[in-house]
């Protein structure tokens, strides 16, 4: 488990990072998001020791990393993975060498590691590629063989900078079914760092909002994103839904199962609504969404019993 206390930190007389706390558990597949300068990476690279903090506590699996120095901070790291945006893997190094370096920096004796390397090359699904050098492959591949270098010495944790920042769409969704595909049948805690909104919604179970170094909110993705916080909507560009004057605006949310919501109301009240905005994602496994519907005042009372009698989650705007 990943436990984050009122952590700060600053360049200089800047802070990047001010009051932060958000724990993961063991297993999770969790998000932290936001926009440019946000401070997310920054976290990351907290969690595994690359960056120093100021003040507050970041344990893992129970060991405050503030404490630890030299050599027990590299034993710590070696229990981390981590891949970036831009694959960083040597050029001059064929596949199989790349997928090596971090066991042969750590003295990992020749018959393991190579049976290592090979192991991970079948769950990357590039055996075929193992003589091959980074210029000869692509995009995906390349971040393929990333993800292999980083689960080298068996860590627990796997973090992962805008990892798929740098891909197509397609290619978008292979990683993000490997990336689950690890998580499930190693048990790995994922932590991605990510300003795609699809990339959380598709593999994350949780999530933290980051705003100029502060967190925002945090919580299940589908809970965040059904909330529509207003940092969560300046993120994706939403316009404000705005008032009518003679309307009434409100949104109502529909979770996993509950299915025909817009069709159910219309049926059941004979209201004729106005859709504002709204639509259906899919969140990991499940189908859910929102929708801002506006109604003329008299009906509102009528909409309101509806709602209430159908126990479906609304607020109004």
């Amino acid at each position: 488990m990943i436990e984050i206390k009122e952590l700060y930190k600053s360049f200089g007389d800047k802070p990047v990072l001010s009051g932060i706390n958000v724990t993961i558990g063991d297993g999770d597949i969790y998000g932290l998001v936001g926009i440019s300068g946000a401070g997310k990476s920054t976290l990351l690279r907290c969690i595994n020791g690359l960056e120093t903090f100021e003040q507050g506590t970041l344990r893992v699996n129970g060991t405050d990393i503030s404490r630890l120095r030299g050599a027990e901070l590299r034993k710590f790291r070696s229990g981390i993975g981590m891949i970036f945006q831009q694959f960083s893997l040597l050029e001059r190094k064929t596949v199989y060498e790349n997928i090596m370096f971090p066991m042969k920096c750590y003295n990992y004796k020749k018959a393991e590691a190579d049976a290592r390397v090979h192991e991970l090359l079948r769950l990357v699904e590039l055996s075929d590629k193992i003589h091959s050098r980074p210029n000869q492959l692509s995009g995906g591949q390349k971040q393929r063989v990333a993800i292999a270098r980083a689960l080298a010495m068996n860590p627990k944790i796997l973090l992962c900078d805008e990892a798929t920042s740098a891909l197509d769409p397609n290619i978008t969704n292979s990683i993000l079914a490997l990336l689950k595909k690890i998580n499930q049948e190693l048990g790995i805690t994922i932590v991605i760092v990510t300003h795609q909104m699809e990339v959380v919604k598709e593999v994350c179970t949780d999530m933290a909002l980051l705003s100029k170094g502060e967190l925002k909110v945090s919580g299940s993705v589908q809970d965040i994103f059904l909330g529509r916080s207003e940092v969560l909507d300046e993120l994706l560009g939403l316009p404000g839904t705005g008032q009518p004057e003679d309307k009434v605006v409100f949104e109502i949310v529909q979770r996993p199962g509950q299915n025909d919501l817009l069709s159910r109301f219309a049926t059941a009240t004979g209201i004729r609504f106005e859709v504002v905005w709204g639509g259906l994602d899919r969140y990991a496994e499940s189908i859910a969404g929102a929708f801002t519907l506006a109604v003329d005042k008299d009906d509102f009372p009528k909409a309101q019993t509806f709602l209430e009698d159908t126990s479906t989650e609304w607020r109004r705007v």
